[in-house]
């Protein structure tokens, strides 16, 4: 009976539960932020990222320096989703791109990218790539941030990159410079696929010159056709191909 009794009175209550208000949330969870969990500052950083509202910008930008890699993490995941391009989420984020714990680096990478394609940060970013004690990754993970804000002014950086050292580095850097450089692109590309020592990174400018498909790629793509790397030249030889109007094989 007392079962019977209680029943209906459970459905009244959830019939008149309602879901919180950004307005309501974000004052909560910037204080749960602060929390002396990490558990709970993590979920605090991804739910605001979820909600999106930039007013959490600040404390998001401030729990970058978490002690926590899996709190910093979750905030630049945020900073991400916010899609905020103002000079201090810029420069925040380029910081994180040095930072100790690799997935960390990745998602600041990643957060990086949304910020959209304006230039800020830009010199600072090139400054510290081109200091000689910059972990080969932080190049990497630059290259694809700057790949995926599709500045136009970051190919000179990106062509810099070009001639790193890492073969890993360089690769990123013909795939971001591709998509960022237009016509600026082509004449680095096909010296690339013409000279670099790699076969994977002569794999990746054949398969971009393939993409841009001008005359000048068109051009370079030809003397891969005797590329010592097999791939390179299946590559060129499908560009040819397609210029000729034949299906590629």
């Amino acid at each position: 009976m007392l079962l019977l009794l209680t029943a209906p009175t459970a459905c009244i209550v959830a019939t008149n539960y309602t879901e919180p208000t950004p307005e309501k949330a974000v004052p909560f969870l910037l204080k749960v932020l602060e929390d002396r969990s990490p558990e709970q500052r993590e979920t605090a950083a991804q739910a605001l990222g979820k909600i999106g509202r930039k007013e959490a910008v600040p404390a998001l930008i401030e729990a970058l320096g978490d002690q926590e890699p899996g709190v910093r993490r979750q905030a630049a995941w945020a900073l991400g989703m916010i899609g905020e391009d103002s000079e201090a989420v810029r420069l925040s984020l380029i910081a994180l791109l040095f930072d100790q714990d690799g997935r960390v680096r990745e998602t600041a990478a990643w957060a990086l990218a949304q910020t959209g394609d304006t230039t800020t940060g830009l010199q600072v970013l090139q400054a510290r790539l081109l200091e000689p004690d910059t972990p080969s990754d932080t190049k990497r993970l630059a290259a694809a941030a700057l790949g995926g804000m599709e500045i136009r002014s970051s190919a000179g950086i990106l062509t810099r990159l070009l001639q790193d050292r890492n073969p890993v580095v360089r690769r990123w850097a013909a795939a971001a410079l591709a998509e960022v450089g237009g016509q600026q692109a082509l004449a680095p590309l096909a010296s690339l696929l013409a000279n670099d020592p790699n076969p994977e990174v002569r794999l990746e400018a054949a398969f971009r010159l393939s993409k841009i498909g001008d005359m000048l790629a068109y051009a370079a793509l030809r003397t891969a056709l005797n590329d010592a790397d097999e791939n390179v030249r299946r590559i060129a030889e499908s560009a040819m191909k397609e210029q000729a109007g034949a299906p590629p094989s």
